[in-house]
This record gives C-alpha cells, structure tokens and sequence, in this order.
C-alpha cells in the first residue's frame, strides 16, 4: 500500500515510519558505537608493520611489513624465499593480519580469508591480494655486510 501511494503521489499514514533518511535519538548511541568499529578497524593503516624487515619474517612464517606508506604481506616459505604482496584486503580495504595457525592472510574487517601467497579463500573478497614485484634477485634477502 504505501509504495502504490508513494509512486501515485498520495499521502500515506505510515510514510513516515518507513523514511530510509529517519532520525531516532536513541538509535544516536547505536549509530555512533558502529562507526567508531568502523574507524577502529582501519587503525593497521597507521601503525608499523609487524616487524621492521621482511629479512626478519622466519621461514613458514608471514608478516606485515611497512615500506613507507605501503603495508606488505611478506610470507617466508621452508626454503627462505619470500612472497610479498600487498597487505591490503581487495574487499574494502582493510589490512590483513597473519593467522599462525592456519598460515592464511585474514582480513578483520569483514572475514576474507587469503592463501599465503594472496589467493583468495574465503570471502566476501572476490580479488586476490596484489602480489608485489621484488626488486632484488631471487632468493631470500640477507642483510647487509658490517666492514671493518
């Protein structure tokens, strides 16, 4: 009934109570708890990375590293090379964490789950992650010598 009104242009009782654009005073705390969720889940945008270097990532191991502005999921796999790629879930843009236990890249925000190397498992992400290009010959990257 109301959207035969709505669409003919009468007047309905109810019209009101259904307005998608309704404000409610005690839906205000609601409303504010939900977007302060919201804002705490991209809070892995500001911080450093879970360790300093991908050189520190052990093998059968991930982390995420920063490199400036970017945020890099490195993964060692048993022989010491890594694979990298980004850190940011192609789902709306969430950084993933590590998940020790099942060697997967998940996403907190909304449940993506990634393989090791950034392939999509588990949705509602339908991308893998981007793989990122090393810019160093193959293999795991030592660190640099001390001279005397």
């Amino acid at each position: 009934m109301l959207l035969t009104d709505l669409i003919q242009g009468r007047e309905n009782p109810w019209a009101c109570l259904y307005e998608p654009s309704r404000k409610s005073l005690r839906a205000a705390k609601d409303f504010a708890k939900e977007n302060l969720n919201v804002a705490a889940q991209y809070r892995d945008w500001a911080t450093s990375g879970d360790v300093d270097a991908d050189i520190l990532v052990t093998p059968g191991t991930g982390a995420v590293v920063r490199r400036g502005l970017k945020k890099i999921a490195v993964y060692c796999d048993d022989s010491g090379q890594l694979h990298e790629c980004s850190a940011v879930c192609t789902h709306l843009g969430c950084i993933v964490d590590w998940n020790h236990s099942e060697k997967t890249w998940d996403c907190p925000c909304h449940g993506s789950r990634f393989d090791r190397f950034g392939k999509v498992l588990n949705g509602p992400a339908i991308k893998n992650l981007h793989p990122i290009a090393r810019s160093t010959t193959a293999g795991r990257r030592e660190p640099a010598q001390k001279t005397s």
